[in-house]
């Protein structure tokens, strides 16, 4: 016997007598929560740039500065702040129809904890 054959079969035995471990796996937590699909998500996305390009005289893109505070964009938002955005930009467009500030619906915050 050769001693590489030697050592392979020290190695074979070696591997046969180890223990069976399975490896220590553990989930990855996703930053986005499972509410949409791609196309959904998107719809969403195109929504809120179709009310922002719509209203942009009115001042609502200061609805999505603050909604992105810490994100580079709309598209970075979770789903469910995605929602959120959604629909305070449909509440925006029921004040600039019913001429009610955004501040006095409560859609401007102040402090930004």
């Amino acid at each position: 016997m050769s001693k590489t054959e030697a050592l392979l079969s020290k190695l074979v035995e070696r591997i046969n007598a180890a223990p069976d471990r399975k490896p220590a796996l553990y989930a990855v937590p996703n930053k986005r929560s499972p509410h949409f699909d791609a196309v959904a998500r998107e719809s969403h996305i195109r929504m809120i740039r179709s009310l922002a390009k719509a209203y942009r005289h009115f001042g609502v893109q200061i609805i999505i500065d603050q909604a992105t505070i810490g994100h580079a964009s709309i598209e970075d938002l979770g789903d469910d702040a995605l929602i959120a955005l959604h629909r305070d930009l449909d509440r925006a467009r029921e004040c600039i129809r019913d001429d009610v500030s955004f501040e006095e619906a409560g859609l401007i915050r102040h402090s930004f904890d």
